[in-house]
């Protein structure tokens, strides 16, 4: 496919997913967090702090629509490689049907499920070997318990040495500070001039010691 043709399609898809995104959010304003994708510009931030090659295994959650996936794919990430679950069905198969548009070829791994048990849904192959798990979930939307769940589960599926949780919130303040006693939590980026301003934490289980500041 060409550059050209490829445009063509990432802007059809960017119309359609705004007008789902924000009927998703009337329906359900907590689990979405916002009323609209995230922006592109905090996309491609949340992108440029993983290193990615073909290899680099990414667990993505709460991908909603898919623009943070696009943005992971534009920095390089090889779809073969990339696990996306959102809980949303509507958004589910939003997702999956704009990416065969992209990648017609592909085995694409789009999984309708709930990140609690993440490591129940994604392939079995790949426990312990994630490099990334991505997330876009508003983790502040939820009670304490269900962050804990989610958080947890995507640290028993990272490759227990280097494997660390890349998330995007709105809010400057962990969502996730109750655990500070277990989890390295850093933040790494910061849109102050996005609307409204976003953040990229990185997570990592203290046990492991992971160097943040790269």
């Amino acid at each position: 496919m060409t550059t050209l043709a490829r445009s063509a399609i990432i802007k059809s898809i960017t119309s359609a997913e705004n007008k789902l995104f924000f009927k998703q959010w009337l329906r359900s304003p907590a689990q979405l967090g916002t009323f609209a994708p995230i922006s592109w510009r905090l996309a491609d931030l949340v992108a440029k702090q993983l290193n990615i090659n073909a290899d680099t295994k990414i667990v993505e959650i709460g991908a909603g629509t898919g623009r943070l996936t696009r943005a992971l794919l534009a920095r390089g990430a090889n779809i073969e490689t990339l696990t996306m679950v959102e809980i949303d069905q509507q958004m589910s198969d939003f997702l999956e049907n704009s990416l065969q548009q992209m990648y017609p070829n592909s085995e694409l791994k789009v999984i309708t499920g709930d990140a609690c048990n993440l490591g129940k849904i994604i392939p079995a192959s790949w426990g312990g070997k994630v490099d990334y798990v991505v997330s876009a979930i508003p983790l502040l939307n939820l009670s304490e318990s269900i962050r804990e769940k989610i958080i947890s589960a995507a640290l028993d599926v990272l490759n227990p040495l280097t494997g660390s949780i890349v998330h995007v919130s709105y809010s400057p303040v962990s969502p996730i500070r109750f655990m500070e006693g277990d989890i390295l939590q850093k933040r790494a980026a910061s849109l102050w001039n996005n609307v409204p301003p976003g953040f990229v934490w990185r997570f990592t289980q203290k046990r492991y010691l992971h160097d943040l500041s790269a």
